[in-house]
C-alpha cells in the first residue's frame, strides 16, 4: 500500500442534503413521523442533533414513530 503525503484535505459542504434533514427542516416541534426501523430512527436522530433539533422515539405496533420536540 502506497502512502500519500501532502495531500490536502478537502471541506465538507455544510449545504449538504439529505432525505432526513429536509424532512427535519419541514417539521415543526410537535410534528412526527412513522418510519420501518429503528436504523432510520438513529438516522434521524443523527440528522437531528447535526440541526442542533431534538427528537423522541417511540415503538409503535413493530414500526417507530419520531417526533421533533425542540429546536
Amino acid at each position: 500500500m502506497k502512502i500519500d503525503r501532502g495531500v490536502p484535505i478537502t471541506s465538507v459542504s455544510s449545504t449538504r442534503s439529505g432525505k432526513w434533514k429536509d424532512l427535519l427542516l419541514d417539521m415543526e416541534i410537535g410534528d412526527s413521523v412513522l418510519v420501518d426501523t429503528k436504523t432510520e430512527t438513529m438516522t434521524i436522530r443523527a440528522a437531528a442533533k447535526g440541526l442542533g433539533m431534538k427528537v423522541t422515539v417511540r415503538g409503535d405496533d413493530n414500526k417507530f414513530r419520531v417526533w421533533r420536540v425542540e429546536v
